[in-house]
């Protein structure tokens, strides 16, 4: 979908031919920001029936979003180190859950050793440390890496009728206390569900179900955020 967005096919006259041919205008991203928006096509104006009707298939979206293949190579390279901190950080958090799993209170001295240590790009023999360019940049999104945060449906089959809802994303350690008895992986989330002023809590799994192809709640824009690299 994104990637489609930002291409385009232009019919224009070519000197080549001698006659007018389909060109395809293709365009790269060379900042991204720190809150991306991604909306939905889920209506279309059906003549025979003089309403805007639903676009029910289902398009799924993921909860992690890399937007890497959609910049141009000048901003990928830039983006480089930050990607590669990024991705240590998570392989660590990864290590700890995973020794948090099998019980371990304490850790082999090599492997405290090796977690201890500051996360360092490739290639760098210091602590890494963002570009100055990126430093500069105030709601920028250095690594091109995104975590979904929002979520707006609609339910119902026109534009004009139906039910419009907001899912929010709950911080972990923020808002009070997640439903009680009800232990999710560390990996996942609880997410708010505001229907009106019913608020009720559901987990990624009923986020990704938002998807569309049917009469359920479909996703019409999601919200992502650049992930933190700390």
């Amino acid at each position: 979908g994104i990637k489609k967005g930002l291409e385009e096919v232009i019919e224009k006259h070519s000197e080549t031919l001698g006659r007018n041919a389909d060109y395809i205008s293709v365009s790269r991203i060379d900042r991204l920001p720190e809150y991306l928006t991604v909306t939905y096509n889920r209506f279309f104006w059906k003549a025979s029936e003089s309403i805007d009707a639903k676009i029910v298939k289902s398009v799924k979206f993921p909860l992690d979003l890399d937007v890497s293949e959609f910049c141009t190579p000048e901003l990928v390279e830039k983006m480089r180190p930050a990607r590669l901190h990024l991705r240590e950080i998570e392989d660590k958090k990864a290590h700890e859950r995973k020794l948090a799993k099998k019980g371990q209170n304490a850790e082999p001295e090599a492997e405290k050793k090796d977690m201890d240590v500051d996360v360092k790009p490739e290639g760098s023999s210091a602590p890494f440390e963002l570009s100055p360019e990126f430093k500069a940049d105030d709601g920028c999104n250095p690594t091109g890496m995104y975590e979904l945060i929002g979520v707006v449906t609609h339910i119902g089959r026109t534009a004009n009728s139906g039910h419009y809802m907001a899912w929010v994303r709950k911080e972990k350690g923020v808002g009070g206390p997640d439903p009680a008895g009800r232990g999710i992986p560390e990996t996942q989330h609880w997410w708010y569900k505001f229907d009106d002023d019913d608020v009720s809590m559901v987990t990624d799994d009923e986020i990704l179900k938002l998807c569309g192809g049917g009469d359920w709640h479909t996703a019409y824009v999601t919200l992502y955020r650049a992930k933190k690299l700390e």
